[in-house]
This record gives structure tokens, sequence and C-alpha cells, in this order.
């Protein structure tokens, strides 16, 4: 129980760190991947597609 405790408070950490710096989730894929803009433009009209 205390290793889900630590485990959900440091991925809360690391996702509030990288939204503070980089802003949207659009930003922290193109930072942090080898994704580029047409690739995300692709996967939101697949997203978009899809739901």
């Amino acid at each position: 129980m205390i290793g889900w405790t630590i485990l959900v408070s440091i991925v809360s950490s690391v996702t509030t760190y990288l939204f503070m710096k980089y802003k949207t989730l659009e930003n922290i894929i193109l930072n942090l991947t080898d994704f580029t803009q047409e690739d995300i433009q692709r996967m939101k009209g697949w997203f978009r597609w899809k739901f």
C-alpha cells in the first residue's frame, strides 16, 4: 500500500513538473520524443475520428 502511494506521488510530481516546464501536452511530446508536428497532427486526427 505504501509502495503504491509513493509511486503515485512520484508520477504526479513528474507530471506537474513537465506541464509547468512545457505548458502543453503537445510541447511535452515534441521535446521528449522524436515526433514531429506532422505526427502530432495525424494523432489528433486519429483521436478525433476514433472518439
